[in-house]
């Protein structure tokens, strides 16, 4: 528990080590800038807390990571990423901070983390920076401080029994992770990561999961299967319902207090029907919510819904109202699906729901048909699949799912799917905590006819206006480049050949498989089939990176590794990266991710917007497409009319071509102009009649 005092009272005159603790969790910074500080009931601040001081100020540095604000006057909170102006009303800012109890030869004993509670009353506004924010308030004002219980720092995890009860226990805890219960649960700062899962003898549930594990009166009666539940967890988790298993044949919601039965079909209808309930009731939840609500007036209107009045449910009253809306009405409005994710349910990679559900990925039973190799050459209008990884490995391509981005959690090798495993996951939640904000990239070539891809992508990084180090490397023996995968690296951008056995190196070939540990985050192995290295890369501790099935052009690897090094460095997840810079070339299916697919190597775009562009009688035609398989439930600006979007939509516009050019050179965003993919500010010199 992180202790501390106020001045002018018994409490302040601690112990020593009691005045370090104060100053290693920064508490005694924030108390330093109030003036007539003096205690006040804990219960001011609305969260659990030990201790609570009152003062003044009008301006107030707060140290600490990962802020939150929390708009108590409607029940919302905010991850806290950029300066924010705040109106009038009440307002709760928490950081996290970290303290150490106690030393041994300077090393801390044991790390605890806490957080650091701020009232303050708007309108305000609020500046992160590395390592603290800025509370700047329009006069001088009173503000409480408190501070919540600590807690040892380390992923917060469920165990229970490898049954499909033990499953469904699990399951129904996952939503422990949702901030509220409003319809703001809709938006991604609603919604943190789920406890871990895992299973063993026991049931094992940390009491502070148990205690903020929501109670809705929503129920979902499922089969004792595990495919049922896999299926059912995404919409168990957004409902925050409580999943119990029985001898039955179908999976059935209901809800307690409300007029709430619902009978799916059995497999595989179930997967649709669940896959469709969860995206209108979610869609709903955005077209209500006070934060940054969608406007859709003429759909609200004939579903009958008041957003004020919906906001007032309980979160059961709200479902049945929902579910009483015109379904054929709102499927039609609803903006296309993020991510989904196929997979081969079992007990063993239930560890993997709490990450796909972080996503809110929808999930469906991995049935796909395998390609022969005539279905192989029309998907690639080429035979280069026959060589190397398709002779190892069945290829399938993915059936029946909704989404943009789809994942593949079972044996196999996918086309148009990111080939996913338990290990990528698992070592995506170990890197979620960086010490430095410090990018570290290494570009290796090793084919030096291949230079013009490494001077390429080399200025695009080191252009990126971001913090980050660039290490170029030129024909690196087999023990250099281990080294490399080896050392902490953020992306590793590899250009060179590969054989069956391992990449290319002047003294012969080096597996991924023999690294003692991958430290290397993410990565593209632009070289011929290296696909089977970068599974191993995942295995050995990576979390995502881009392969290719066979052989290449040299020139196709360096239009396509140019295109992919640029959208990474602009935020754009991994798959999402991929998939726009392979329409670069005609035999765009021989690139494919492993690993994590959704997964970013820097935050997201500001806007993800994707412009496709087609010349019109009237000038142009742009469709503003607004994805990200981060950011379910986010709204993003659009690059003309002054417009937001949900993600997912796709909106069309008609503009003259001065209006085109000036949208172009004033936005960086990638474009599809003709098919082809450009940059907007390239693209913009190509039709300006001026250039």
């Amino acid at each position: 528990m992180v202790s501390w005092g106020v001045a002018g009272t018994a409490a302040e005159q601690g112990t020593a080590a009691k005045t370090a603790r104060q100053d290693r969790s920064g508490v005694s910074t924030v108390l330093a800038q109030l003036n007539e500080r003096r205690e006040c009931p804990p219960e001011t601040i609305p969260r659990a807390t030990t201790d609570c001081v009152r003062g003044r100020t009008a301006r107030l540095r707060v140290p600490g990571t990962e802020p939150t604000v929390a708009a108590l006057d409607c029940d919302a909170q905010y991850t806290l990423t950029s300066p924010s102006e705040l109106p009038e009303g009440a307002y709760l800012l928490s950081v996290t901070v970290q303290t150490a109890d106690g030393t041994r030869d300077g090393s801390p004993l044991t790390t605890q983390q806490g957080r650091i509670h701020v009232r303050f009353d708007g309108p305000a506004s609020l500046r992160p920076t590395a390592g603290d924010t800025i509370v700047s308030l329009w006069d001088s004002q009173q503000v409480s401080v408190g501070v919540g219980e600590s807690t040892s720092i380390g992923p917060a995890h469920i165990e229970v029994p490898e049954t499909p009860q033990g499953l469904a226990t699990g399951i129904s805890h996952m939503s422990a992770a949702h901030h509220t219960l409003s319809p703001s649960r809709s938006h991604p700062g609603q919604r943190g990561h789920p406890p871990l899962l895992t299973t063993g003898e026991d049931t094992a549930i940390p009491t502070e999961l148990a205690n903020t594990k929501p109670e809705t009166g929503i129920e979902l009666r499922a089969p004792a299967c595990v495919e049922s539940l896999f299926v059912l967890a995404p919409l168990a988790y957004y409902l925050g319902a409580d999943v119990t298993v029985g001898d039955r044949k179908r999976v059935v919601l209901t809800a307690a207090d409300a007029d709430v039965y619902h009978e799916f079909g059995p497999f595989p209808d179930f997967q649709d029907e669940v896959a469709s309930m969860v995206q209108r009731l979610f869609y709903l939840d955005c077209l209500v919510r006070r934060m940054n609500p969608e406007s859709d007036p003429e759909l609200l209107e004939r579903c009958s819904l008041d957003p004020e009045t919906v906001r007032s449910l309980s979160p059961a009253g709200r479902l049945e109202r929902y579910l009483s809306t015109p379904t054929d009405a709102v499927d039609a409005a609803v903006p296309e699906w993020h991510l989904s994710t196929h997979t081969q349910p079992s007990l063993e990679r239930a560890r993997c729901l709490p990450f796909l559900l972080d996503k809110l990925s929808l999930i469906y039973l991995s049935n796909g048909s395998e390609l022969e190799r005539c279905d192989l050459l029309e998907k690639t209008l080429s035979d280069s699949y026959t060589r190397g990884e398709a002779e190892k490995t069945a290829m399938v391509e993915p059936t029946g799912g909704v989404g943009r981005v789809h994942g593949w959690l079972a044996p196999g090798t996918p086309i148009d799917a990111f080939k996913t495993t338990p290990s990528a996951y698992e070592n995506r939640y170990r890197y979620r905590k960086k010490e430095t904000d410090r990018l570290q990239l290494s570009v290796v070539l090793n084919d030096m006819e291949m230079s013009d891809e490494r001077h390429a992508v080399s200025e695009i990084y080191r252009a990126a206006d971001l913090p980050m180090d660039v290490t170029v490397s030129n024909r690196l023996t087999t023990g250099e480049l281990a080294d490399v995968f080896e050392s902490e690296n953020d992306f590793v951008h590899f250009i060179g050949h590969c054989e069956d056995d391992g990449l290319c190196c002047p003294d012969g070939t080096l597996s991924m498989s023999s690294l003692s540990e991958s430290r290397t985050r993410t990565f593209f192995l632009n070289a011929c089939g290296s696909y089977q290295q970068g599974l191993a890369l995942i295995e050995q501790g990576s979390v995502a990176g881009a392969v290719t099935f066979a052989d290449v052009l040299d020139s196709h690897a360096a239009m396509v590794g140019t295109a992919f090094a640029r959208l990474l460095s602009n935020g754009f997840s991994i798959q999402r990266a991929l998939q726009l810079a392979r329409r670069r070339i005609m035999m765009s299916k021989d690139y494919a991710v492993v690993g994590d697919g959704t997964y970013a190597l820097l935050p997201g775009p500001t806007d993800p917007v994707v412009v496709m562009v087609r010349e019109a009688d009237s000038g142009y035609d742009l469709t503003c497409e607004v994805m990200t398989p981060q950011g379910a439930g986010e709204s993003y600006d659009l690059p003309v009319d002054g417009e937001r979007a949900l993600n997912g939509t796709a909106t069309e516009h008609t503009v003259s071509a001065a209006t085109l050019v000036e949208t172009l050179e004033s936005n960086s965003l990638p474009v599809i102009f003709e098919g082809d993919f450009h940059w907007s500010e390239d693209l913009a010199a190509r039709l300006d009649p001026d250039f």
